[in-house]
């Protein structure tokens, strides 16, 4: 046994003596153990008391010898600031992410988005006005929302690449919604971005759910019961068609009037036939649908002395196709086109003819358009432009 041995088992003898001879110390103001009924002596673990002794001496480190004071799991720290070697050997607190809920935000809101989407793009594939500006403000205002709240969330590393397609997929859509936006009537240019802004956001959206774990999508129910299918105009069996008349009074019920839709045909350009020859192009994807009408005098009648009628208006008019309505343009005379439409006072058995324009998207179905006419007391009469005698 070395000198060094010697001395840690003499230092560990004398600690251990005054252990066992010391007094047990007594809290303050505690009452004194009754004699009569002693207290049970607690057993120390004679190697709980000496664990570190060697180490301790051979580093340097003072022996105290106020028992318990040794820990059992190491060696004090030096200086007595206990609480400094527990905060450098306490593992710091991860970092809280939300990675939970930017998973349920693209697990329940996925199948509403690619359901907004597909509403959105077959409207423009129909090239109908109406429902797609109505299915592009919906999806705007879906994927805008989202955006701010997937926005707000802190995702770690193994979240990013959800993350990211999740935020591609709400910026297309959200790009899609805005080509949409304004009075501006649907054109190639504009269906064109919206379809592609569709196609990427769906792809994005794709990406996404490729990084979420096998589950199962719950569509809201408002979602699941949507139909797809695009309004159509109800068929009345009244509808008017090509070279039909449609004979009523005039306000005094003094003459009968005659109002008839004779043809239509379509048209991306016309010019005027004066010494400029000026051209006149429909936006790209629009076309210049022409509708001629006939206005006739069909004579007096009754004891009024009025014998001349007023044609209707041309703001009277209007253009249907499904859900979407389309007012006439106004067309200058001395064109390629012919003779404008234009109310006029017709005396008897006179008649007024031309050309009413509207401004349509080009792929618009002429069977599926309707023309009708507001006169008044006097009735709405409608034609189906693409039916004829």
């Amino acid at each position: 046994m070395d000198l060094s041995d010697a001395v840690a088992m003499i230092l560990a003898l004398l600690v251990f003596t005054s252990f066992l001879f010391s007094p047990s110390p007594t809290a303050a103001g505690s009452v004194p153990a009754d004699p009569a009924h002693p207290q049970p002596v607690v057993v120390r673990n004679l190697s709980s008391v000496l664990a570190g002794v060697e180490e301790r001496i051979g580093s340097g480190h003072p022996l105290s010898a106020t028992p318990g004071t040794v820990p059992a799991d190491g060696p004090a720290v030096p200086g007595g600031n206990e609480s400094a070697g527990q905060d450098e050997n306490t593992t710091p607190p991860a970092p809280e992410y939300d990675d939970d809920e930017l998973v349920r935000l693209v697990s329940e809101n996925s199948v509403s988005l690619m359901l907004l989407s597909v509403q959105n793009a077959y409207a423009l594939y129909a090239w109908d006005e109406k429902p797609a500006r109505e299915s592009a403000a919906a999806l705007r205002a879906s994927a805008t929302g989202l955006l701010k709240r997937a926005g707000a969330l802190r995702v770690s590393d193994d979240a990013g690449d959800l993350s990211e397609s999740f935020t591609l997929a709400l910026t297309s859509y959200v790009a899609a919604a805005e080509a949409l936006q304004g009075t501006t009537p649907l054109n190639r240019t504009m269906v064109d971005a919206a379809l592609d802004a569709n196609r990427q956001g769906s792809n994005y959206l794709r990406d996404a759910s490729e990084h979420l774990e096998s589950r199962e999508f719950e569509a809201p129910g408002e979602i699941v019961a949507v139909n797809l299918s695009l309004p159509r105009p109800s068929a009345s069996g009244d509808e008017l068609v090509l070279f039909q008349r449609y004979n009523y009074e005039d306000r005094y019920r003094a003459n009968d009037i005659s109002l008839m839709l004779e043809s239509v045909r379509g048209t991306g350009m016309y010019h005027f036939l004066d010494k400029s020859g000026e051209a006149v192009t429909a936006e790209a994807g629009r076309i210049f649908l022409l509708v001629k009408v006939r206005a006739t005098n069909l004579g007096h009648k009754g004891e009024n002395r009025i014998y001349t009628i007023r044609s209707p208006d041309i703001r009277e008019f209007t253009l249907y196709y499904r859900g979407t309505a389309y007012a006439p343009v106004k067309l200058a005379s001395g064109t390629s086109l012919g003779e404008p439409y234009a109310a006029a006072t017709l005396g008897r058995y006179e008649s007024k003819t031309g050309y009413i324009v509207f401004d349509v998207p080009a792929a618009i179905p002429i069977d599926e358009c309707f023309v009708r006419v507001n006169l008044g007391s006097s009735g709405s009469p409608v034609w189906a432009l693409g039916r004829t005698l």
